[in-house]
């Protein structure tokens, strides 16, 4: 029987290959290479030809003339005498070491060893080449994978080479055979083979098809999780910044490294303006995430585990992100996760474990002694009466014993901690070429560095895959639980602005409610007297909780070798709540009423709100892929279809008046919030849509793409719901050209272009339709009343991004040295924004599409590969990226004038001291506004301010706003270095922002605008006004005037970053591993955000701290 398949199998190669055998080529050429010989017969037929390049390339230069000759003819003569041979199978020619079974160099002393040769399964492999390194002595595996090799009497130091088409090579070392019975030929040497793993950084793979890198005209990247790894094990869009740049996550001041806080995220620059009323779903210009081939929030990405990630790819253009219509405006991430391997059962274990520690460099307070002594200097201490004076003195001398006691407290230390973070994922797979499996589960405890803060997540989930003929069935079910706390310390702000000199704790060591029972009534700053430690000692709740069910479940149907269909299917469902409770004990209600003169008040202390809502969400689409070569033509088109519905639904209850810490339940409320009622919200969004894209090349040479998507949203009005996405794109491979044969050191040249219309719809479910509100508070003859909350608009647009990209790839010495550059340009317009429209209609404004913004700029990318040595295992790579991007407003509605001449109206009503947000045509959206200062006036101590007009004046006026900066830089990028030896791998990569400016609110709210009654900066003191003729930056001291957002504290910011610096180690020595049961073992370090240089100084982290990382992760697969 097995013979009998042995020659069917034998049959239907020859019958598949003869065709191709029997093409006839012609051939004249002079003194080339057989590599060019090789391209020309690949031109000339069309067939895909496979070689190691280095063999290839070392031939000596020959002539060849062959006429119209058959190509096996043909293959035979340039092969002569190069010790290769070849093999034609359907469309495909091998060209391999020849297998010669001579034995000069075999004397007597001979051995006989016998084997087998499987797959991963355990299915046997016929076929295999089997030589011995640095000789043409050698064997193939028979119809069952068996072989037999006869080796020199001394086996020191042979090694066996086994190579099959598909699979990756292997080397077996005869000195790590210990086994005697093998190297007599009593028993056989068992090997395995692991299936070829595609080179992802040649792909592009969109999330709905795969395509070589060098057939596209698009612009994407794609990143492997190893590279992943390698930058840091935190989350993957932390790594993926690094690695990219054109991937940015926006530095949050505020939050610092609050695990909770979500990051701000955007590719090539913002494209929308965002909505003043925070009707967004989120944020306008976030990216689109993909995950195995399913729209995911990006609470998912954040929360998910990097060791489960293959690759990442993100599309940014047109041409690459086309395919996603309505959501691709602003760039698509497209995250694919590890499919089962083929085998025995395995159990794999990944650990990521990290010591976090709060960054403070950028803070510097004065003690306890200089905080004293600057209050009393500043007249704190006086009193306006004889009274009040004497309270005054007897709290300055209670806090002034303080000091002398050697009270000098640390408050930045006290709600904070170094905070071990782990997680641990545990998987279960195997299968065969029939059946896969896989079980995941995986926990990740995330402490942050503020007490009682956290961010904890539970993850499950059951991966089965099923092959039947030519039909393939995945189904994958994710369980995931979150739960999220907020540290009960209050903000770090709080802290910052504590006086050293006061005492936190009493004799018993319990944290004081307030530092000073006898603080004096009439003393300002009364918010320093309370201490935020006795809060966290109360029972107070800040948590959110999210419990989401998904399951995707897909079919593929291979109906030919050249068309396939697949249809997905997505369910998603989520739970979430939040719950927040303060006692009635907090300091924050310290001055809400009293029990004697004011008990209604009084009885208001200790509040909660509860919320809670569910999500549910479907998706499904339906491709029918087709891909053909024709000789020197290949095609390659989708047609597809898809629809998605979501629903939300959230309720929320504001109450008040709790008796005590103990009785924190909704049911011991004694009322709603004052002048509230419990809210819901309710959204539903539909969307349905059409695709197509074709793609087609000649001769690996020209390329061409074009994609169509339409549409259709229940976001926009009735009369625009429909919106047609398409793009345009070539492509030039130059290298690939006959002329460019000669130029050897040119392995990659090519030129790519595309042009396309993406579009956006993140923006509220039910922003074209009417609204109504319901009085539910009144009736009429039994009726409740509603009125109209705002005005619909059935012509509502969706907004839409025109996007050129060009772009260059060059790379030389066999890609070694590689260098990409893309410059490109996006238009968006159709911005949604409020008209103002007649308040005769009974509103003052509607949703309508009026405004339009751009973006330019330019991505390069250098990769140097200096040390390239296989034989030594030795690789050492540089590599340097740069982003530029610059964004102008060129239309805004007649509303947004409105808008921003009440903004400016406002802030100089309430004395403000930040810079207002606005927007005007012609300007960033980035752009710091702020009146022009010429600094402050020597003669006088008073700053001299410059007014639209250019006229000098004392009298700042926030009309005379102006953009003074732009908070963009001109220009940041990575510079990386790698470097592996045998088992060991090295990366470190450092950021660098150049140019771009900053508003440095530390100078305006900590020295100038400094609350005295609180601790400051302690630049307070350094070049201050004290006397006319003084040159100096700052106001006097006694100064008491609000200092107004001026030029005068716009700095350029350069900054350069330590980002991630990783050492790991793979184990592969056989003893250890098998001591341990295990196949592989590796461990890495990491140390992320350890440095940090800037040209500006200021309070990083205001709410929330930065932290330094030190980070290990230990990997085994049993």
């Amino acid at each position: 029987m097995r013979l009998c398949l042995f020659f069917m199998l034998v049959l239907q190669i020859g019958v598949s290959a003869s065709g191709y055998t029997q093409q006839r080529v012609s051939l004249s050429m002079q003194d080339v290479t057989l590599e060019h010989v090789l391209k020309e017969l690949k031109k000339q037929t069309g067939l895909r030809f496979f070689y190691s390049v280095e063999k290839v390339r070392s031939e000596q230069k020959k002539v060849v003339n062959i006429e119209n000759d058959v190509l096996e003819n043909a293959l035979r003569s340039v092969l002569m005498g190069t010790g290769l041979t070849f093999t034609i199978m359907n469309d495909v020619v091998v060209i391999k070491d020849e297998v010669v079974a001579t034995a000069d160099s075999l004397q007597k002393g001979q051995q006989l060893l016998k084997g087998i040769v499987k797959d991963k399964a355990g299915e046997p492999l016929p076929g295999v080449t089997i030589l011995i390194e640095g000789t043409t002595i050698g064997c193939a595996t028979d119809i069952d994978g068996k072989y037999s090799l006869t080796l020199p009497g001394e086996v020191k130091g042979v090694v066996l080479v086994f190579r099959f088409v598909g699979m990756e090579t292997k080397k077996v070392s005869m000195d790590e055979v210990k086994d005697k019975e093998i190297l007599q030929g009593k028993k056989e040497l068992v090997v395995v083979l692991e299936e070829q793993t595609e080179n992802l950084d040649d792909v592009v793979v969109t999330g709905i098809f795969r395509r070589s890198k060098e057939l596209a005209t698009g612009a994407s990247v794609t990143v492997t999780g190893e590279q992943l790894k390698m930058v840091g094990n935190q989350n993957i869009l932390q790594s993926l910044r690094t690695l990219d740049p054109s991937f940015k996550i926006v530095e949050n001041n505020l939050n610092g490294s609050d695990p909770n806080a979500l990051p701000e995220i955007e590719v090539r620059g913002a494209n929308g303006i965002p909505d003043l009323d925070a009707n967004y779903k989120g944020n306008p210009n976030q990216p689109l995430f993909i995950l195995d081939g399913f729209e995911v929030s990006l609470q998912r990405v954040v929360d998910l585990d990097p060791n489960r990630v293959e690759s990442i790819s993100i599309l940014k253009d047109a041409s690459a992100a086309a395919l996603y219509g309505s959501r691709s405006a602003n760039g698509v991430i497209v995250i694919e996760t590890k499919a089962p391997e083929i085998g025995r059962l395995r159990l794999s274990y990944n650990g990521d474990y990290a010591v976090v520690m709060p960054d403070l460099t950028d803070y510097d307070l004065l003690n306890a002694r200089e905080a004293l002594e600057l209050q009393k200097d500043a007249g704190h201490f006086e009193g306006r009466s004889l009274s009040n004076d004497i309270e005054m003195k007897e709290y300055y001398n209670r806090m002034l014993k303080n000091v002398m006691e050697g009270v000098d407290t640390y408050w930045l230390s006290k709600p904070l901690r170094t905070a071990f973070e782990h997680r641990h994922n545990f998987e279960l797979s195997g299968g065969d070429k029939v059946i896969r499996y896989g079980i995941n589960f995986s926990v990740r405890m995330t402490p942050g560095v503020m007490k009682g803060s956290s961010h904890n997540n539970y993850m499950g989930g059951v991966f089965l895959q099923y092959r039947k003929g030519g039909l393939l069935f995945k189904n994958d079910l994710q369980i995931t639980a979150n739960e999220s706390k907020n540290s009960p310390y209050g903000e770090f702000s709080q802290y910052v602005s504590l006086n050293p000199y006061v005492r936190p704790y009493d004799e018993q060591g319990r944290p004081v409610k307030l530092f000073d029972d006898k603080y004096p009534d009439f003393l300002e700053g009364s918010q320093f007297n309370k201490n935020p430690l006795y809060n966290a000692t109360l029972h107070s709740v800040d948590e959110e909780k999210y419990t989401d069910f998904t399951n995707n479940f897909s079919i593929e149907w291979t109906i030919s070798e050249n068309l396939t269909l697949m249809g997905r299917f997505s369910l998603t469902k989520q739970f979430n709540s939040s719950d927040l409770f303060y006692s009635a004990s907090h300091t924050m209600f310290e001055e809400l009423g009293d029990p004697i003169n004011s008990p209604d008040e009084f009885l208001r202390r200790g509040k909660a709100s509860f919320s809670n809502g569910e999500s549910f969400s479907i998706l499904g689409d339906l491709n029918l892929r087709y891909g053909q070569s024709f000789g020197k033509h290949n095609i390659y088109a989708v047609v597809g279809l898809n629809a998605s519905q979501s629903k939300n639904h959230d309720k929320t209850v504001d109450v008040e008046g709790f008796p005590n810490d103990n009785m924190s339940s909704i049911a011991f409320a004694k009322q709603y919030y004052k002048d509230s009622r419990p809210e819901a919200t309710y959204g539903i969004q539909r969307l349905a849509g059409i695709l197509g894209t074709f793609n087609y090349s000649y001769d690996r040479r020209y390329l061409f793409d074009f994609s169509l998507k339409v549409d259709g949203s229940s976001n926009f009005g009735s009369n625009n719901r429909f919106a047609p996405i398409w793009s345009l794109g070539a492509g030039w491979n130059i290298h690939n050209e006959s002329w460019m044969e000669k130029m050897a050191a040119i392995s990659i040249l090519k030129l790519r272009c595309s042009y396309g219309i993406t579009a956006s719809q993140n923006f509220a479910p039910f922003q074209a339709t009417s609204m109504y509100s319901y009085e539910t508070g009144r009736h009429y003859a039994g009726l409740i009343p509603a009125w109209l909350k705002g005005i619909g608009n059935k012509d509502l647009k969706w907004q839409t991004t025109h996007v050129l990209n060009l772009g260059l790839e060059l790379g030389f010495v066999d890609s070694r040295y590689m260098i990409n550059i893309d410059y490109y340009q996006r238009r968006t317009d159709n911005l949604l924004a409020d008209v103002t429209i007649a308040t005769s209609t009974g509103f003052s404004s509607y949703k309508e599409n009026i405004g339009e913004t751009e973006n330019r700029g330019f991505e390069a990318t250098v990769k140097a590969m200096f040390i390239k040595r296989p034989q030594d295992q030795i690789y050492w790579s540089v590599n340097v990226s740069a982003a530029h991007n610059r964004n102008k407003i060129t239309k805004i509605s007649n509303f947004m004038k409105k808008r921003n001449e009440e903004v400016i109206k406002k802030a100089e009503e309430e004395n403000q001291s930040a810079p207002v947000i606005l927007y005007e045509e012609g300007r960033s959206l980035t752009d710091i506004y702020a009146v022009r200062s010429l600094g402050i006036d020597p003669a006088t101590g008073n700053e001299l301010y410059l007014t639209k007009q250019g006229l000098t004046t004392f009298t700042y006026n926030s009309f005379d706003q102006v953009a003074v900066g732009n908070t963009r830089p001109d220009l940041e990028g990575i510079i990386g270095t790698s470097l592996t030896y045998k088992n060991l791998t090295f990366s470190a990569n450092f950021r660098y922002k150049i140019g771009g400016q900053i508003y440095n609110s530390t100078l305006v709210d900590r020295v100038e605008n400094a609350d005295l009654y609180g601790n400051v900066d302690r630049r307070i003191y350094d070049d201050r006004w004290r006397k006319e003729g003084d040159q100096s930056l700052y106001k006097s001291i006694f100064d008491k005037t609000t200092t107004r957002p001026t030029s005068r504290f716009v700095q350029d910011e350069n900054v350069f970053t330590c980002e991630s610096v990783s050492l790991g180690y793979d184990i592969k020595h056989k003893g250890i591993l098998r001591t341990l049961g295990m196949e592989r073992l590796r461990v890495n370090a990491y140390m992320n955000d350890i440095m940090r240089l800037s040209t500006v100084r200021q309070e990083r982290g205001i709410n929330y701290p930065f932290a330094n990382r030190i980070a290990f992760s230990l990997s085994a697969t049993f």
